[in-house]
């Protein structure tokens, strides 16, 4: 290795180039705004902004390997709307490339660097919908040369930022210098226009004679520093990899990348299958399979890379533990070996998982999902025949729902997960019969001492469950007969409204202190507790119960196991209604899961 330097002016017009590409083994840009904006604000403070590394691959071997391009116009997310903007790095070929390098660090920030003065930046205004277009505003960099840097900037916090950068709406400014919010600011990516310091001199003695500029020596100051950062200053200073070892590369990678930054440690294992992987393209293969788990199935959900790791090793028969160690390259071969068998099981568990009505809000943990993979990818089956009509069907989907409620509520993941996971696999693995093996299952998480099944001692459990909770979310929704908890946003609503349930209030409305005292500690419990939506939920307020109730057809009873009993709704019999409630919900969970078993 030896090291070099070169101007960002130079990196950047070396990546329009095509000279600076990634290798497969990088992960996707994911620094946001403010992080640009701060990465701009230290070169011009003069801050350094660390090394690089890069590796440079020989031409006869540029056929060897993939490669991605920079993204020039970075959108958050394409998922909701039509762009030419990408979230994704594009596979190139490097022809015509002079002096070919692929960026093993360092792609964060020239990349950074190459959307601030080259490219836009598209993002989601808040609390706007995903899927309308006018939410997302293209953006470009600008500088703000009315800011002083000799202060700091107060939205800056403590980061100690000096020189004001801001991405501004492409729709509304575009021209080189413009004014907002009062300000004359400087579109960053307009200095590669003035190499010379005699340019951007003539630059600003035209705009500070032309226009009314309140401080002439802080508009210039400005445009110095930003100059100089961009044209004179080397900041990017890199080594360089000259041997073509992909796995003396791939090292050096991960021993770069392993030593707590930001990056995860399912960018690492990807970056591995990526090398290893012959017929497959790893990185487009997970992250695509991670697109389509998330939106293309019954419900929207939220799995990851980490997921589809994790659940590879062990639909593989490989060890279970989670580590770099074990993503050796004989080990991602037999994952590459499996993996349409893989995939297709993962696709069948969460399906199914969904059929429960189980989904992005409510997944309480995707570990539980692994072993229906496993399931699957054993038996063959698949999600639709589970939902036939015959009875051998019926009944194992029942027995499935049943055991895949209960560990989520049970927590039977939690904790020692690996043992969980490696404990069923075992079970799976000798079992002869298309039925899911429960009993077999749920004797060896007794073993490790786990609270397994659907019993009395779990109906206590989830009867404590306090508002606020993903259990107690979860629960809610076995009570209710819709599905689309996953799109319509509902809220864990008080019935009996806490705020007339404090002590001091019920005592002066008559209530023995003790009594009151009682009532104040139930008022989060699952029994006062009811899905709303954000609008019923607005219009309920801190309304009594028994008021609020008359407002409420006769469905409402029902769909919200409200007792009948009408002495019940007032607060004074708030723990009469607890005690009737709390047997609705025990037989609407019955009714759900099937009778209670007795504790092993």
């Amino acid at each position: 290795m030896y090291d070099q330097r070169v101007t960002i002016r130079e990196a950047v017009r070396r990546i329009e180039n095509g000279d600076y590409l990634l290798p497969a083994i990088q992960r996707e840009i994911v620094w946001k705004r403010d992080q640009i904006t701060d990465l701009f604000d230290s070169i011009l403070q003069g801050y350094p902004i660390g090394t690089f590394l890069y590796w440079g691959l020989h031409e006869e071997n540029w056929d060897e390997y993939t490669m991605y391009g920079f993204i020039k116009n970075y959108i958050t997310s394409t998922k909701w709307i039509e762009t030419n903007a990408q979230t994704r790095n594009s596979k190139v070929k490097p022809d015509g490339a002079d002096d070919l390098k692929l960026i093993l660090d360092g792609q964060q920030r020239l990349s950074s660097f190459y959307i601030g003065l080259k490219g836009t930046y598209t993002y989601k205004e808040p609390y706007q919908w995903y899927r309308n277009r006018s939410s997302w505003t293209k953006s470009r960099l600008y500088l703000n040369l009315c800011s002083d840097p000799r202060t700091e900037v107060e939205e800056g916090g403590d980061r100690n930022t000096r020189y004001q950068f801001e991405f501004l709406s492409a729709e509304k400014y575009d021209d080189t210098l413009v004014q907002h919010d009062g300000d004359w600011w400087f579109r960053a990516g307009a200095i590669l226009n003035y190499p010379d310091s005699i340019d951007i001199e003539d630059y600003i003695s035209g705009k500070t004679t032309g226009l009314e500029i309140e401080d002439e020596v802080v508009f210039g100051q400005n445009l110095r520093d930003l100059r100089r950062a961009i044209h004179d200053q080397k900041y990017i200073t890199y080594f360089e990899e000259q041997r073509q070892d992909i796995d003396r590369v791939l090292e050096i990678f991960i021993r770069t990348n392993d030593g707590g930054t930001q990056l995860s440690k399912s960018d690492l294992l990807l970056s591995i299958a990526q090398a290893n992987w012959q017929e497959y393209d790893a990185r487009e293969e997970l992250t695509s399979f991670v697109d389509h788990l998330n939106t293309q199935l019954p419900m929207t959900n939220n799995y990851g890379k980490d997921f589809l790791l994790k659940s590879s090793l062990v639909l593989a028969d490989l060890p279970v533990r989670y580590r770099i160690s074990q993503f050796k390259r004989e080990n991602v071969a037999q994952m590459e070996a499996q993996w349409p068998e893989i995939r297709r099981a993962i696709e069948e568990a969460a399906t199914l998982v969904n059929y429960f009505g189980i989904g992005g809000q409510t997944l309480l943990s995707r570990n539980a999902v692994i072993p229906l993979a496993y399931y699957f990818k054993q038996t063959g089956l698949t999600a639709e025949k589970l939902r036939r009509d015959e009875q051998t069907m019926v009944q194992n989907k029942r027995s499935i729902k049943r055991w895949f409620v209960t560990a989520l509520l049970n927590g039977t993941f939690s904790g020692s997960a690996d043992s969980v996971l490696t404990r069923i696999r075992d079970v799976l693995k000798t079992q002869s019969r298309d039925e899911f093996p429960v009993e077999e299952i749920e004797e060896e998480m007794a073993d490790l001492g786990k609270l397994t099944g659907f019993n009395e001692e779990m109906i206590e459990n989830v009867l404590e469950y306090t508002k606020g909770g993903q259990r107690t979310f979860l629960t809610l929704t076995l009570l209710y007969d819709q599905v689309d908890f996953g799109s319509i946003q509902y809220h864990q609503d008080h019935i009996f409204p806490d705020t007339l349930l404090y002590e001091d209030g019920l005592v002066e409305q008559g209530l023995d202190r003790d009594r009151a005292r009682e009532f104040e500690s139930q008022a989060d419990r699952l029994a006062n507790l009811q899905l709303l939506t954000g609008r019923e939920n607005e219009t309920k307020q801190d309304t009594p119960f028994n008021e609020w109730l008359k407002s409420r057809d006769d469905s409402f009873y029902d769909r919200h196991l409200i007792p009948t009993d009408p002495e019940t709704h007032h607060t004074e019999n708030f723990d009469r209604f607890l005690e009737q409630r709390s047997e609705l919900i025990r037989g609407k969970l019955q009714s759900v899961l099937g009778p209670v078993t007795e504790v092993r």
